[in-house]
């Protein structure tokens, strides 16, 4: 019988599901827009499709893709490989390097324009979301410690916010080849909560700060 008052915020709530209306139109697999407070970890709006409506019960799903979805996270993954290089004292970002292809394990690793741009460097790999930039930082990094600061951001475990049947992702890798492909996101898969609630450190001198949904909970009496 406790009133429990949401960080929701009701204006910025209308426009996460006025933006997923329009998403929904092109027919996505599943969607998610969020609106954080970069300072707080306050969730202001979310909105996800599979949803169902409140008032013809079309239930498609019970799982909120916000929390209980994984997935690969592609090149997002680069904030972090690239942050953790920069941690670990393996990063001068003008340091040059040839793009396009590298080869780990037997396996040809291509930047997504196949050719590359020639010899950059590193800071504007990193503007150009350079796969084989990653992968060399990675390989600088180490699988152990790039382990240890995905786990550092939240990556491999749930954050703990208070919706149900949120998933934990998972960080397996163990071969060159799997470091690489961790470095850019493949390999491993996360939630869009765990990524939320890693970029907060971005905007916070690198604390991550645990994003939640329940303001308050009151006794009314």
């Amino acid at each position: 019988g406790d009133d429990i008052y949401l960080t929701i915020d009701d204006n910025i709530q209308m426009f996460t599901e006025q933006a997923m209306n329009t998403l929904e139109g092109g027919k996505p697999e599943w969607a998610t827009i969020s609106v954080v407070n970069a300072k707080t970890g306050e969730i202001l709006g979310v909105s996800s499709s599979p949803s169902f409506n409140n008032n013809t019960l079309e239930i498609k799903s019970y799982y909120d893709p916000f929390v209980a979805y994984e997935y690969e996270p592609g090149s997002t993954m680069k904030f972090y490989s690239f942050m953790a290089a920069i941690d670990t004292g393996n990063y001068n970002g003008s340091d040059l390097y040839d793009s396009g292809n590298i080869v780990v394990d037997d396996y040809v690793i291509s930047d997504w324009n196949r050719k590359g741009w020639g010899k950059i460097s590193y800071d504007v790999g990193f503007t150009y979301s350079s796969n084989v930039a990653a992968v060399k930082l990675a390989e600088k990094v180490g699988k152990d410690k790039l382990v240890e600061y995905y786990e550092k951001f939240g990556f491999g475990s749930k954050t703990g916010i208070e919706l149900s049947n949120e998933l934990s992702g998972k960080l397996d890798f163990f071969y060159k080849s799997e470091l690489a492909s961790a470095s850019y996101g493949q390999g491993i898969t996360t939630t869009p909560i765990q990524n939320i609630q890693a970029l907060t450190s971005i905007s916070n001198k690198g604390i991550v700060l645990k994003p939640y949904i329940v303001e308050k909970i009151v006794d009314p009496n």
